[in-house]
């Protein structure tokens, strides 16, 4: 099938499979990727991340960008699961402005998480809402 008639998400692993073929990634060449998780749906992303995992653990280096609360869970869920270590980096914007760095060696030491932040304000919401929907089906009733 020509690649461009494949869904994007598929793709991906196409194009990784593909590199991985050819012996253009390798262990001793390193993959950096902005943002894996454009275009996959949840359940292709924990695949993905199963994926990379495997990779790491054969000897790959990894570096990945994301903004995907989902995939750095899951990648630190599989991390944890197969004692494979894992360098996280977080950039936010210091008191002055400027880009800061924060490193740490678990994702839930990572205090600078704009993504957690975002949804934990999201799940607030969602509840308030559920329970304002409960609220008014109750009231009307």
């Amino acid at each position: 099938m020509e690649m461009n008639l494949v869904a994007e998400g598929f793709r991906k692993f196409a194009t990784l499979y593909k590199l991985l073929a050819n012996r253009t990634l390798t262990p001793e060449t390193t993959l950096f990727w902005d943002e894996p998780e454009a275009n996959l749906n949840p359940a292709l992303l924990k695949d993905m991340a199963a994926v990379l995992t495997e990779l790491a653990k054969a000897g790959f280096q990894i570096i990945l960008a994301t903004h995907s609360l989902f995939l750095l869970k899951e990648l630190h869920i599989l991390a944890q699961r197969e004692r494979q270590p894992v360098k996280y980096f977080a950039l936010y914007a210091g008191e002055n402005g400027a880009t800061q760095v924060e490193t740490k060696d678990d994702f839930i030491q990572l205090e600078h998480v704009a993504g957690l932040d975002a949804e934990l304000t999201q799940t607030y919401d969602f509840e308030d809402a559920l329970d304002q929907a409960d609220a008014d089906d109750n009231g009307t009733r």
